[in-house]
């Protein structure tokens, strides 16, 4: 995803989050790249992809067992990659259905987000001191 500089120029006018883009009063572009790049308890971002050892550690024991040989099967084949698409549809849906509401469900759901900058809810990625002159002069 690239930056789009009229939108960043928006953000910065309009300031809709009360980031606090007006306390920069000397037009310092890193204050304001710093603003946007700061993590935030408030804004969950998707991850795309989620080591392995992650859900292992998500999922209680007692659980897992409880699961259907052909969910064993699956779960094993899905952490066994390493790495899981958490992004992809398919994947959270497995992972959704063959766990029953309980503990490794929501601990599943959990860790499929994490706290994020506003620029990457904006634009997928932070922002320079260098985007926000471009986006200035826009």
């Amino acid at each position: 995803m690239s930056i789009d500089y009229v939108a960043l120029k928006a953000e910065m006018t309009n300031d809709p989050t009360g980031l606090g883009f007006a306390a920069d009063t000397h037009g310092d572009d890193q204050f304001r790249a710093d603003l946007l790049n700061a993590v935030r308890a408030t804004i969950d971002i998707s991850r795309t992809v989620i080591p392995s050892y992650e859900i292992i550690n998500a999922t209680v024991m007692s659980e897992w067992t409880a699961l259907s040989a052909a969910n064993k099967q699956l779960y094993q084949t899905l952490t066994g990659a390493g790495e899981v698409d958490a992004s992809n549809p398919n994947v959270r849906t497995a992972f959704t259905t063959m766990f029953a509401a309980g503990a490794t469900r929501t601990a599943l759901a959990a860790i499929q987000t994490r706290k994020g900058s506003r620029a990457e809810q904006l634009f997928g990625q932070n922002v320079s001191a260098n985007d926000i002159a471009i986006a200035r002069r826009s």
